[in-house]
């Protein structure tokens, strides 16, 4: 009996952050943002916003980081499909019997993975969570500005 994993992601656009630029290359607070509860972070890089490790993390989910990145907007699922690259990692190649995408809306992509069995998707949950060696997401190449639904469908 086969099983299907459903998520749903979006991106965060960092090309249109909407914090503070002081546009100095090496300067070591050149991007600052406040946060909603007037916290202001900095930092040397953008992206380090959406690191985790890093003191000036916005946190996913959270209203400081979808006011700090709006998410980029998609014509159509090609455009959607081409920018996110949701591909599973190659050591999932004998698990996944397939995937199949949809535009839920303008910066939304649903992608449905469907396994052979409900042993065989908790397998590849499991290599993914691997303390020495995880895999994000189970995907081959996931960027740290991708964000997805704490919630999502199995059966």
């Amino acid at each position: 009996m086969s099983f299907t994993w459903t998520k749903v992601y979006r991106s965060y656009d960092t090309d249109k952050f909407t914090g503070f630029d002081s546009g100095v290359d090496g300067d070591p607070n050149r991007y600052s943002f406040t946060k909603e509860d007037g916290t202001k972070v900095t930092t040397d890089n953008v992206q380090k916003f959406l690191f985790e490790s890093d003191p000036s993390f916005l946190g996913y989910h959270t209203n400081d980081m979808r006011a700090a990145f709006p998410f980029t907007e998609f014509n159509d699922l090609q455009e959607a499909k081409v920018h996110f690259n949701l591909v599973p990692h190659p050591v999932h190649v004998d698990r996944v019997e397939g995937t199949s995408f949809e535009l839920r809306d303008k910066h939304s992509i649903m992608m449905t993975i469907q396994f052979p069995s409900k042993q065989v998707w908790q397998e590849f949950v499991e290599i993914n969570h691997d303390a020495t060696n995880p895999i994000t997401h189970g995907m081959k190449d996931f960027k740290s500005n991708f964000e997805y639904d704490k919630d999502y469908i199995s059966g």
